[in-house]
């Protein structure tokens, strides 16, 4: 699918969605072009018109510098993770792009929010003449870094539901666990985007091809991204501090256990020695033709099952 934005001729901006022309009727200067999900056969046609060369989903998902920014006299060329909500989970989608004579192209798959966004935004320059690529940029990037926030506000709120929970419930269970882990991952993945984008805001920052209007923006946008890094950080660590309450108070509980299987193994250790006394067939043994033997051997095998117990209880052990 193509989105092709255009200030007409007799002013304002228009789109049109899978346009029948990217050169159409009325249009003064190509702004936007916005290609979601392309066919090749639209990639190439794109390719040809503006005399550029697309990326390949390769190329966009690779890590090395030069493949997320490149700049030079005429083009500024970045590649960048942008984060998606699809099926109740959180993953990333690279989205490439490309600014060449003022005109901005993007590729993407996935249905990003920011993207709409941006678009709600552009409508209000409907009966302006200064809409750029550029500024379409820092709109898309600037309209991203408040959903990055929004996600990191999300996690906190759930790191403080988990917080709350461990306080309140007196049996652990398996499942926070597992939403401590899932939040852990939400909150590296949400960091490494926006890691990502402070070096594609600081490239664009220091590019000649920005104008200073622009790099205003830019550096508030730096500052967001700084706020927003710092929260992460203080989410993860929280996160962190979480996941070893969660288990010290395992461990408590296991402590417990064991303590209990402690006690009740020595409180039955002499009477287990008594009965193997007894129940040895030596054929020379006092007791065993003594008609009080049998009572005797359980009063003291229970008498020294209470010595023990009180024992235990007057340590506080139990």
């Amino acid at each position: 699918m193509i989105r092709l934005f255009y200030m007409q001729k007799e002013g304002g901006l228009t789109w049109e969605k899978n346009p029948v022309s990217l050169s159409p009727v009325g249009c003064e200067k190509i702004v936007w072009l916005d290609l979601q999900s392309s066919s090749q056969e639209e990639k190439r046609l794109v390719e040809r018109k503006f005399e550029i060369e697309l990326f390949t989903p390769q190329e966009a998902a690779e890590i090395e510098s030069s493949s997320r920014y490149f700049e030079d006299e005429d083009n500024i060329e970045a590649n960048n993770a942008f984060i998606v909500y699809e099926n109740k989970s959180y993953t990333t989608d690279q989205v490439s792009f490309i600014l060449r004579k003022g005109i901005l192209f993007t590729l993407r798959d996935a249905d990003l929010k920011s993207f709409a966004w941006t678009v709600k935004k552009l409508r209000a320059f409907k009966a302006s003449a200064a809409v750029s690529g550029i500024q379409v940029l820092l709109t898309i990037l600037e309209s991203q870094i408040d959903l990055d926030a929004d996600f990191i506000e999300y996690v906190t709120k759930l790191t403080t539901e988990i917080s709350r929970e461990l306080t309140k419930e007196k049996s652990l269970k398996e499942d926070i666990l597992i939403r401590i882990a899932k939040l852990q991952e939400n909150t590296i993945l949400a960091r490494e985007s926006i890691v990502d984008k402070q070096r594609l805001v600081s490239s664009l920052n220091k590019s000649k091809n920005i104008a200073e209007e622009e790099k205003s923006r830019l550096r508030i946008v730096i500052k967001d991204i700084g706020s927003i890094l710092q929260h992460t950080q203080f989410c993860f660590e929280r996160l962190e501090y979480l996941q070893n309450t969660f288990l010290g108070l395992v461990n408590i509980e296991q402590n417990k256990v064991i303590k209990i299987f402690t006690v009740v193994t020595v409180v039955f250790m002499p009477p287990t020695l008594i009965a193997s006394i007894y129940g040895m067939n030596f054929k020379f043994m006092p007791e065993l033709t003594w008609h009080l033997g049998y009572p005797l051997s359980i009063s003291l095998m229970l008498l020294s099952s209470l010595i023990f117990l009180w024992f235990f209880k007057k340590n506080k052990w139990l």
